[in-house]
């Protein structure tokens, strides 16, 4: 009888154990989303303040750090902790007030960690959010 008591508190506590391991997880990488989703809105507002200086035309990631729009760490490499951003920025047509960006903050490694995908464009100032694939315009907003 005790060894069966012994064993049921033993399988209660490792339970509870990969309870708190999986909140950890979960509490990690939603940081990680937090910091994903700041940094596209600094993208954003960069963009908003780089095409209105440079008749309507949006710049590249290095550009916006070069003109002192961006904090320069965000012209690296790796921008953010555990996404890889990508920024494609159209340039303006002919007889087009301004041309276009879209920048989307995928999770570095999806499918081995938890974390969601973001997308922001130049058509609005909101961030888009998808829980499995990479986010686009049509996707939920981050509320």
């Amino acid at each position: 009888m005790r060894r069966l008591l012994l064993l049921l508190v033993i399988l209660a506590t490792l339970a509870g154990c990969q309870n708190y391991e999986k909140g950890l997880e979960q509490s990690v990488a939603r940081a990680d989303e937090t910091g994903a989703i700041a940094l596209l809105r600094a993208i954003a507002l960069a963009e908003r303040t780089y095409s209105l200086t440079n008749s309507g035309e949006y710049g590249t990631l290095k550009q916006l750090a070069d003109g002192g729009f961006l904090d320069a760490r965000y012209a690296s490499e790796k921008p953010a902790k555990d996404y890889v951003v990508t920024l494609v920025v159209t340039p303006k047509e002919p007889g087009k007030p301004e041309g276009s960006f879209a920048c989307n903050a995928e999770p570095e490694k999806p499918g081995e960690r938890l974390g969601r995908h973001f997308y922001i464009d130049s058509s609005s100032m909101y961030v888009h959010y998808n829980d499995t694939q990479p986010a686009t315009a049509s996707d939920k907003i981050v509320q």
